[in-house]
């Protein structure tokens, strides 16, 4: 076999050097046949060589025609669900029934581990610049709340940069919940990256257009709008792209959840969770780089957007229509409004931890929000107006029972019922009235000293408040004009209020 020496001599003088193949062959010592070949040969002794050692086998007429309809599959299959992919002994028996293959299995198995090892995907190593992206995901993960397991939805996002990562645990992963982690993760990071890198979710996008085209959530473009980050997202079935973050979320569940943290409420949880992102900060060094991800971050602030003046109203707004029991209805749950706003529309902002329900653009009702299922949220207060037209209805008022109203409040009311009958309940939600000028805490503390003298009368009540509400000044600093002239002459009306301010100076606590 000629070596590669002679082969290149012999190239070089037949192309380059203009010599005969008679010339050549003299020169080189060898016959004017070999000059002949390899003058003609397009391929160096070493390729020839390499193709007989590894193989370079022809496929039979039969393999050859189905070779265009396996690369297919497998190409199509790059855009499908992992789960759902060809095997080998799949593209096999659809090659038989489809198009009536005649050749053996096995070579079919060899020729498809062939074709994946060509397609598998290849991916570059990425050094991303300070306070450009963030890396969003969900997770989930098991805790101890309040005695019992519960399953928590952790909102997980990590600075592609710097590394740092910051989690949140909520018990769903709505639309609020989703909007309200952003809120706490800028301001932990103290500021806003240029660019959110996204899976195709829900609570983000409402429809996936071509390439990386989305039509997103309204919410979610004023999210963007508000905090000037750019929100960019992942093909469809395509987590890699992501990477940071998806490892992150395994970390964070193998190491800030084993053991199951076991707490009394999900504050007590994210608070936590806030100190283990800083102490992590803190122990963990950037991969490839010095400085560990504390140092790193403190660098990456001052290539981070400013925050706003205003924090991100982080709910969602749903239309509602008030019902006669001067209810709303939000998911299985109702929530009272004030008794004035029957059979009208308002708005319900939706948070996570409260609803706000708003009127004419002016705030009517806030409530604590219920994740149980089929509950009445009522506050008595809402109520008063009609009770007072109403009152014997006050007894059995699913708000009057509520444990957000104290007991001695229950016990006051049967004594003036017993005593003064139906003028009794009248003259009772006229003192509930009074917590709107003085507040809940003193018409409470009124109510018990005036049971502690058995009295229970409006006129004693009253007589305690006026003593509370006198405490903190002396009458002669009064102003004139505000001074009662005749007190004993002075009547309260049945729910004038502003009188009463009049009777205490237009004091307030």
């Amino acid at each position: 076999m000629i070596n590669m020496a002679q082969y290149h001599n012999i190239k070089f003088m037949k192309e380059v050097e203009g010599l005969s193949e008679r010339q050549i062959a003299k020169k080189l010592g060898i016959s004017r046949n070999t000059v002949s070949k390899y003058s003609k040969q397009n391929d160096a002794p070493s390729t020839v060589f390499r193709q007989k050692v590894y193989g370079t086998k022809d496929y039979s007429d039969e393999t050859k025609r189905v070779l265009n309809i396996i690369d297919q599959w497998l190409e199509d299959d790059l855009n499908r669900w992992g789960k759902q992919h060809h095997t080998a002994a799949r593209i096999y028996h659809r090659l038989v029934n489809e198009y009536s293959f005649k050749g053996s299995e096995s070579n079919i198995r060899k020729i498809v581990a062939k074709r994946k090892k060509k397609l598998q995907e290849v991916f570059i190593p990425l050094d991303f610049q300070l306070g450009h992206q963030f890396q969003f995901d969900w997770g989930e993960a098991d805790i101890i709340l309040q005695g019992r397991t519960q399953r928590v939805f952790l909102f997980c996002i990590q600075l592609s940069a710097s590394r740092l990562r910051f989690v949140r645990a909520y018990i769903h992963e709505k639309q609020e919940a989703f909007l309200d982690g952003f809120v706490h993760a800028f301001e932990f990071f103290g500021g806003v990256p240029t660019e959110g890198l996204f899976d195709n979710l829900k609570t983000a996008v409402v429809k996936i257009l071509q390439g990386r085209d989305r039509l997103e959530q309204e919410t979610f473009v004023a999210l963007q709008a508000h905090y000037l980050f750019k929100a960019e997202f992942c093909n469809v079935r395509s987590g890699n792209e992501k990477g940071r973050v998806e490892g992150t979320v395994g970390y964070i569940r193998r190491n800030a959840f084993v053991p199951y943290p076991e707490v009394q409420s999900m504050d007590e949880l994210n608070d936590y969770l806030r100190e283990w992102c800083l102490q992590e900060a803190e122990l963990k060094n950037v991969p490839y780089k010095k400085e560990t991800v504390a140092q790193m971050w403190e660098k990456e602030k001052e290539h981070l957007h400013s925050l706003p003046d205003n924090q991100f109203e982080a709910c969602k707004l749903i239309s509602c229509q008030v019902n006669k029991t001067s209810l709303i209805t939000i998911e299985t749950n109702q929530y009272s409004v004030p008794c004035g706003y029957v059979g009208q529309a308002v708005w319900a902002k939706i948070f996570v931890d409260r609803v706000i329900v708003v009127a004419q653009n002016q705030v009517i009702a806030e409530h604590s929000r219920s994740y149980e299922r089929n509950q009445m949220i009522t506050v008595l207060d809402h109520y008063l107006e009609v009770l007072f037209k109403k009152p014997r209805a006050i007894r059995d008022a699913q708000a009057f029972q509520s444990s957000d109203i104290p007991d001695v409040f229950r016990r006051f009311h049967r004594k003036m019922r017993e005593q003064e009958g139906a003028i009794g309940d009248r003259k009772f939600i006229r003192l509930l009235l009074l917590h709107r000028e003085i507040g809940m805490e003193k018409l409470t503390q009124a109510l018990q000293e005036a049971e502690k003298s058995q009295v229970f009368r409006y006129d004693m009540v009253h007589e305690v408040i006026q003593r509370l509400t006198n405490t903190n000044f002396k009458i002669n600093q009064l102003p004139k004009g505000k001074t009662p002239t005749n007190l004993l002459d002075y009547k309260i009306q049945k729910s004038n209020v502003a009188q009463y301010g009049q009777l205490t100076g237009g004091q307030r606590e």
